[in-house]
Order: C-alpha cells, then sequence, then structure tokens
C-alpha cells in the first residue's frame, strides 16, 4: 500500500512567509455571523484547545437559555480524526453542563455528534461533530437554529438555540459532496487548480497550497510551492476521466504519494470550481464523504503552449 512522503530536503520544509492563502480563507469562518451571534456577545476566535479558547464577551446570554453557540466550522488541523466540523458552545450558568448536537432546523442532515462533558459555568468548549450529505434532497437553506441535547444536574433537555453564520460550512460541504454538472472532459480539466477546502483526511495539508496542474496529454502533476511548470514538481503522473469518475496514476514523487499509487474521485466542474468526492483508492487515502474543492486559477487558454 502507497504511503505519503513526507519533506526531508530544505526546499521542502515551510516557509516563514506570510499565511499561506488556504490558511488565510480558513481563518475566516469564524468571522461568519459573529456580529449578531447573541446580544451583548462577542465571538473570538475559536482555536486551540477546550480550556484555552480565547473568546472574549461583554455580558453573559441571556438566562433564560443555560447554553449559547457559535457558528460552525469545518476541521482542518485536527481533520485525520473522525470528526469533520465543529459547534462552539457556551455555558451561561454556575453549574456545569454536558452538550451534544441533536440536529440543524431547516436541514435533512444526518448528524453524528460528540458531547462537550463537564463544561464549567462561564467557559466556552467545542461540540465536535460529522454530517452525511443527502444528495436526494435539494441543498439547505440557512439554518436559523441548532437543536442540542443539555444535561445539567439530574435534568436532560432538548433545546433550539440562535445559528450564527446560518451553517454556511455545513451548505458548502452539501454542495460539494453532492455537486451536479454536464460531463465533465478533459477540456473542463486542463489548466491550473488550487486546493481551497479539504473535507476528510487532510491534515497534511494544512498550511500549505497545493496546486494541482492538469495538462491535454493526459498528465498531471501537483506541487505545494508553484513549481508547476519547472522539472521539480512533487508528484507527477496520468490520469483519464471515465463515466464523471477521475483516476490518478501517481508515477513519481518527491513529496506526497509514494508511486505508484492510484485515487479515484467523483469529479464536477462549474465555472471556476471543481468538487473532487473520493471514490477509492490509497494514495490520497479516503473514506466515504472526503472531498476536495478546487478553484481554477489558470484556465486553459493560459498554460503554456494553447492553441487558444
Amino acid at each position: 500500500m502507497a504511503a505519503w512522503r513526507t519533506p526531508n530536503t530544505p526546499r521542502e520544509a515551510a516557509s516563514d512567509g506570510p499565511p499561506a492563502p488556504l490558511a488565510w480563507w480558513r481563518s475566516r469562518p469564524w468571522l461568519l455571523g459573529a456580529a449578531g451571534a447573541l446580544a451583548g456577545l462577542v465571538v473570538g476566535v475559536l482555536v486551540g484547545t477546550s480550556t484555552d479558547l480565547p473568546v472574549q464577551f461583554e455580558d453573559e446570554p441571556s438566562s433564560r437559555s443555560p447554553v449559547a453557540v457559535g457558528p460552525v466550522s469545518d476541521i482542518f488541523a485536527e481533520s485525520a480524526s473522525e470528526w469533520e466540523f465543529e459547534l462552539p458552545v457556551f455555558n451561561a450558568t454556575a453549574a456545569p453542563v454536558d452538550a451534544t448536537l441533536v440536529a440543524f432546523d431547516g436541514a435533512a442532515l444526518g448528524v453524528t455528534s460528540d458531547t462537550a462533558q463537564n463544561l464549567a459555568g462561564g467557559t466556552w468548549d467545542r461540540i465536535r461533530f460529522s454530517v452525511a450529505a443527502n444528495c436526494d434532497v435539494l441543498v439547505p437553506g440557512p439554518m436559523s437554529s441548532v437543536r442540542l441535547r443539555v444535561h445539567t444536574g439530574a435534568k436532560t433537555s432538548v433545546i433550539a438555540l440562535p445559528l450564527p453564520g446560518r451553517g454556511l460550512a455545513l451548505r458548502d460541504y452539501h454542495q460539494a459532496m453532492c455537486a451536479s454538472a454536464d460531463p465533465v472532459t478533459a477540456r473542463d480539466l486542463v489548466g491550473v487548480w488550487m486546493v481551497e477546502t479539504v473535507y476528510g483526511s487532510g491534515a497534511w495539508l494544512d498550511g500549505r497550497t497545493l496546486l494541482m496542474r492538469f495538462d491535454r496529454d493526459g498528465t498531471f502533476v501537483t506541487d505545494s510551492e508553484g513549481d508547476l511548470f519547472t522539472e521539480e514538481v512533487d508528484v507527477r503522473g496520468r490520469y483519464r476521466l471515465e463515466g464523471g469518475l477521475l483516476t490518478i496514476d501517481v508515477t513519481g514523487s518527491v513529496v506526497g504519494c509514494v508511486a505508484p499509487s492510484r485515487a479515484t474521485w467523483r469529479v464536477t466542474v462549474r465555472d471556476a470550481r471543481m468538487s473532487m468526492v473520493w471514490v477509492r483508492g490509497v494514495c490520497p487515502s479516503g473514506e466515504p464523504g472526503h472531498a476536495w474543492v478546487l478553484e481554477r486559477v489558470i484556465p486553459a487558454s493560459g498554460m503554456p503552449g494553447s492553441p487558444d
């Protein structure tokens, strides 16, 4: 079975420059809906451990609800775990509580949730969870509320809470998993793409900007340092399209999948965005529900030697 090759040369080491676009993009979901999260509540960026969440607030939420929540975010740095998303939760009482995610109102999403246990009064934690996209229904609309099962003392209740950000991260996920378009041709694929979002096993991408170049002759290369038009690429190989499935065969690598290895994805292209949903393969490995979303940064007409 093929394995993932880690950097071991000066060129492969991480640079000390500004954050890569991928890292920049992922720092923004916490900003969505923060202004209206709760009356008098200021939600900061939620990272780190559950005991060291840098959140500042001016006033506690209304005493009518024992807990409050922040906007949903997908997990990236820890994406090798079974959980794909997280929901910040605040204990507005003096007593410890346990909180579990039950459902998002207005969305037909199967939810599997962890529990934020023994959350001390006046503190934040994160409920980690995964969802199963139901592609038989339309993309969910804005989710105005979320339901939690809250246990405090001897009392357990299910409560509905306003959801800051209105579930944007979950709607993006559903769209990536259930994207549909006309059959993809090699012409649609040719160009340079940047990996924008990873759902599932992608912790190795944290802090990097992965670029993929697909050429007309059925070859592809990937690189995390922008050297796509040189011989100094991380991975090279061949690809083929069959009935909406993209199969990539790695034939050589410096960093990444060790050759030979193969992976197959269900691929859709719409305008300048591409969704790659993992179907099978050992490298990049995955599981059902894992997907990549990519943005086209150089069209086919801008490729070297383009006849267009």
